[in-house]
């Protein structure tokens, strides 16, 4: 059996409590329906027997009026250390080299193929695969070269160091070493030949060249 507070009418106090279990106030005894029919009081009626100077005090606007006097707020931390943000190394504290995109990528050497014009040549083709070639005939001063024309048709024409090719600035050229007979170029799409050449020339494939009498394809591979 639960007895109702006479101050703040909370309902669910045990018969058994002396005390209010919200507001603590003393709980009163109250006259029931079935002792009301020998006081003279009206049905619905209830007589307070002791009365006290407290203000009755609704329960639920009691509990709502104290959350709104005492707003429960979260703890505030003002113990925050701020700092700059972390920034990206730069190359001179990284170590690190810019790099030079302006640079192109040097070729350090290809291959080439030198192949003889006329028909039924001792050697079908002279593959230069070093950045340098000696053509000529052997000597025994001198030794042998890379490019070895004799044997061929017009080979007396020939000297024993003819001409050098070679690879360098990223291009083939052939110089004349002191020939007696020269150099001649067809340049690629050209049909006659060049004046002997005095200077270093720059070969392009499929240019043809003339060494003495002996006429050779030059192919980049």
């Amino acid at each position: 059996m639960t007895i109702n507070c006479n101050v703040c009418f909370y309902d669910r106090n045990s018969d058994k409590n002396q005390f209010c279990e919200v507001c603590g106030s003393e709980i009163q005894p109250s006259i029931t329906l079935f002792e009301a029919a020998d006081t003279g009081i009206q049905e619905g009626e209830t007589q307070t027997v002791l009365q006290t100077d407290e203000q009755p005090v609704n329960f639920h606007q009691s509990i709502n009026q104290n959350i709104n006097n005492n707003p429960v707020t979260a703890p505030v931390n003002t113990n925050i250390h701020t700092s700059s943000p972390p920034t990206l190394e730069t190359s001179k504290k990284a170590n690190i080299l810019p790099t030079n995109s302006a640079n192109p990528t040097v070729i350090t050497g290809t291959i080439a193929k030198l192949i003889p014009k006329q028909v039924g040549s001792p050697v079908p083709e002279f593959i230069i695969d070093s950045n340098n070639a000696l053509i000529g005939k052997f000597d025994t001063n001198i030794g042998p070269v890379e490019i070895d024309l004799d044997g061929f048709y017009g080979d007396e024409t020939v000297s024993s160091t003819h001409a050098e090719i070679y690879f360098e600035n990223n291009q083939w050229q052939i110089k004349d070493m002191g020939s007696t007979h020269g150099i001649y170029i067809k340049p690629t799409g050209k049909t006659r030949f060049g004046y002997r050449t005095n200077k270093p020339e720059v070969l392009n494939s499929g240019d043809e060249i003339a060494i003495g009498k002996i006429r050779l394809l030059f192919l980049i591979i």
